[in-house]
């Protein structure tokens, strides 16, 4: 009985964890392409240490979040704004940077649920869960 309490409080701490690392910032995440031509072919959105890092060819640099979508790349002193579609997803940042404006699509990548021996996050959780209460 000891073990099976002990493997549900490390099973639940474990998912608290995991959920407590879910950011709002996720969002945001991804490689935004922009049109040929462009001073910028491409940057990719990470978050570093709970704030988002936007990396290009030029390199990496931290983007301060202003307001709803909004945020401020200070090394360039320019704003970039999140754009949405009907869904609420992120489809585009929009980068204006001395009284230029460049867009970027966001790349949707290829969802790893779609292939057959993938799991989501909550049926492994629930898997591991059963096997152990199995045990």
């Amino acid at each position: 009985m000891k073990k099976v309490l002990f493997l549900a409080i490390v099973c639940m701490s474990t998912i608290i964890t995991v959920s407590a690392q879910e950011s709002p910032l996720k969002a945001y995440l991804g490689k935004y392409v922009f049109a040929a031509g462009s001073p910028v072919a491409e940057v990719t959105i990470t978050i570093e240490d709970s704030s988002l890092m936007i990396n290009s060819a030029m390199g990496s640099t931290p983007i301060e979040k202003k307001g709803v979508d909004t945020f401020y790349l200070a090394q360039y002193d320019a704003n970039i704004i999140f754009k949405r579609g009907a869904d609420k997803s992120v489809i585009e940042l929009s980068i204006n940077v001395q009284g230029m404006e460049l867009v970027g699509k966001k790349e949707v990548a290829a969802a790893a649920t779609n292939t057959p021996n993938a799991i989501k996050k909550e049926e492994l959780f629930e898997t591991i869960w059963a096997e152990k209460l199995n045990h």
